[in-house]
């Protein structure tokens, strides 16, 4: 009986592209795992793209506010796609901090040359700030 609740949940929420490789199907579980593998490799295509348009993105036009706003939404998208390690072991800390560091660098690689003296001045700050914390200072420097 679950299975067949599964079923049609499944079968309800596909596209109607997808619904003739499986309108016969019997069984929830490998209806389940076909999709997984056809659709989860996906996933490493748009994490490509991701770091891709990360590391092309620039400032150009836009005000810092708008520039910052392009790399947070890529950034929140890759977390949405990959799961970084969040057990609260040394290791994992460790991690997590190199994460923030390369989204700080990211976000200072894409500024223009105009902010050159606030991005030196950041890079030489020890600890590094968190990169909400030197948007905070371009920005003020941009007013």
């Amino acid at each position: 009986r679950c299975n067949a609740i599964v079923l049609a949940w499944i079968m309800n929420t596909v596209s109607k592209e997808l619904l003739g490789g499986i309108v016969y199907a019997t069984d929830a579980l490998a209806v389940w795992r076909d999709l997984k593998e056809r659709f989860d490799r996906i996933n490493g295509s748009r994490i490509f793209s991701i770091h891709r348009d990360i590391v092309c993105l620039s400032q150009g036009n836009a005000t810092v506010s708008v520039y910052f706003s392009k790399p947070r939404e890529l950034w929140d998208e890759y977390a949405s796609l990959v799961t970084l390690p969040n057990c609260g072991c040394p290791t994992s800390r460790a991690y997590l901090e190199h994460d923030q560091q390369q989204r700080l660098l990211q976000f200072l690689m894409g500024l223009n040359d105009s902010y050159c003296s606030i991005r030196s001045q950041i890079l030489m700050m020890c600890p590094l700030p968190t990169v909400s914390q030197a948007y905070s200072m371009i920005s003020q420097e941009e007013s």
